[in-house]
């Protein structure tokens, strides 16, 4: 009898467990072992939570030395002021001494900013990436401007043009600039800034980008289901450099999918990230609309194309008229305007996302190696 009530209670403790799991997110960006909303370096693995400021950014993500919100010179100048001392605070590695290996990390986030970070409560943490996910909780539509602004959400990626605090990229509403309810994005960045992602192999980033694409496009073309999983791990095993990629790759993908077919597929991917096992996803069914479907491949091939050949997409684009000789003009309206210069538009949002995509981060910062700062100055 007590065999059996006990195996009772673990059944039932185990029930409400995997209730609960269904209803909370935790995940866990960087692989740290730290669920992000209480991360206090949410890409960065850092496992000692090392914070020596206080200020819930974990040192691993923080050089922000004089918390002015940007790691520059000033910064620079103070851990040379520490250099080979067991000064907490630029100790990034936090293993007692701050040395080369510290100013190493500075240089991968010179002229950054700071996190992100879950453990800020001036950013509540999430317990759900979309209202709809569970009745009641933190849902992830909140920025430090309000609850509705989302200029920031703590495990989101930079993503190309817009305003910080007002929008970018699909999520956007185009007669307000005002984010859409419930999509959890991240920072606004210029396109022309490019991105961590321009540092890898271009290869790996268009055939991850394949591969997101039919994850999408397949089921979707076959009447709408989950994220293919055969694609979708192909995808996330790419051998990239740094950590989180395919994933950032997938939301971009699926960016582009939405402005080009019309259809939520950033919400349908989101949601996937979020609960990858989830038996009753939302899906994108276009089963009876092969213009549509037509239209996402003819935009994923845009987008491999122009990663490789800059100026591809002008060529590439124009197909989807054929695909869709009546429908073309309305086919971009998350992004673009209805009518006849919709193409123009569309084109234009690929070729910024594609140089995004293959043009390492703030170009102008390439010729500044605060490394070799720090050593003219010891000299």
């Amino acid at each position: 009898m007590i065999l059996k009530h006990g195996l009772k209670t673990l059944l039932f403790s185990l029930t409400l467990i995997s209730s609960s799991a269904l209803a909370q997110d935790v995940f866990d960006t960087d692989g740290d072992g730290f669920d992000d909303n209480n991360d206090n370096c949410t890409l960065t693995a850092n496992p000692l939570q090392a914070d020596s400021d206080g200020d819930f950014l974990g040192n691993m993500c923080d050089g922000d030395f004089d918390n002015d919100m940007a790691i520059n010179f000033s910064d620079l100048g103070i851990m040379r002021a520490s250099f080979f001392t067991a000064d907490p605070l630029t100790d990034l590695n936090s293993d007692g001494t701050t040395n080369f290996i510290d100013l190493g990390l500075l240089r991968t986030m010179f002229f950054a900013v700071p996190g992100p970070t879950g453990t800020d409560p001036e950013q509540p943490p999430c317990t759900c990436y979309f209202s709809s996910d569970c009745p009641s909780g933190t849902f992830c539509d909140y920025g430090p401007g309000s609850f509705s602004t989302e200029d920031i959400c703590v495990w989101r990626d930079i993503k190309p043009d817009g305003v910080v605090g007002a929008g970018c990229s699909i999520e956007s509403d185009l007669t307000t600039g005002n984010w859409i309810p419930d999509i959890c994005d991240g920072v606004c960045a210029p396109a022309l800034s490019g991105s961590t992602i321009g540092r890898e192999d271009h290869k790996l980033i268009t055939q991850t980008i394949e591969y997101w694409g039919a994850a999408m496009l397949n089921p979707s073309e076959a009447g709408g289901g989950p994220v293919d999983p055969v694609n979708a791990s192909r995808a996330l095993e790419m051998p990239f450099q740094a950590q989180n990629v395919p994933l950032v790759l997938g939301r971009q993908t699926a960016d582009a999918l939405a402005m080009a077919a019309g259809e939520p597929f950033h919400y349908y991917f989101c949601h996937y990230e979020g609960h990858p096992d989830d038996g009753n996803p939302p899906v994108v069914d276009l089963a009876g609309d092969s213009c549509r479907v037509e239209a996402g491949r003819i935009t994923i091939q845009a987008l491999v194309e122009e990663i490789k050949d800059p100026g591809a997409a002008k060529e590439i684009m124009p197909q989807i008229k054929a695909a869709c000789p009546t429908q073309w003009e309305s086919l971009f309206t998350t992004q673009c305007e209805v009518g006849p210069n919709a193409m123009n538009c569309a084109i234009q949002f690929i070729a910024a996302q594609a140089h995004f995509l293959r043009t390492p981060q703030i170009e102008q910062a390439a010729a500044v190696d605060p490394v070799q700062l720090l050593m003219d100055a010891r000299n």
